[in-house]
């Protein structure tokens, strides 16, 4: 269930394009305001600072996935 959800929630992060094209421009995905934040606005700093952000997110969701996937291995051998 989590190696599921983690396979899911890694590409629909770094997808701007879809949410734009079909949903428009009302949902501001997060990946729609870091391109905003590069491109529009200009504002390098806080673009970079919600890309590492994200990354440290995902980081963190799949080191706690390989912590629970290990021990669930060592505890059924």
């Amino acid at each position: 269930m989590i190696a599921g959800s983690i396979l899911v929630f890694v590409p629909c992060l770094g997808s701007y394009l879809v949410p734009q094209v079909l949903g428009g421009t009302k949902n501001l995905m997060f990946g729609n305001l870091i391109r905003l934040q590069f491109g529009q606005g200009r504002n390098w700093p806080l673009g970079a600072a919600l890309s590492l952000t994200l990354m440290a997110v995902v980081i963190v969701a799949l080191l706690y996935y390989v912590k629970i996937s290990t021990s669930d291995r060592k505890e059924n051998v």
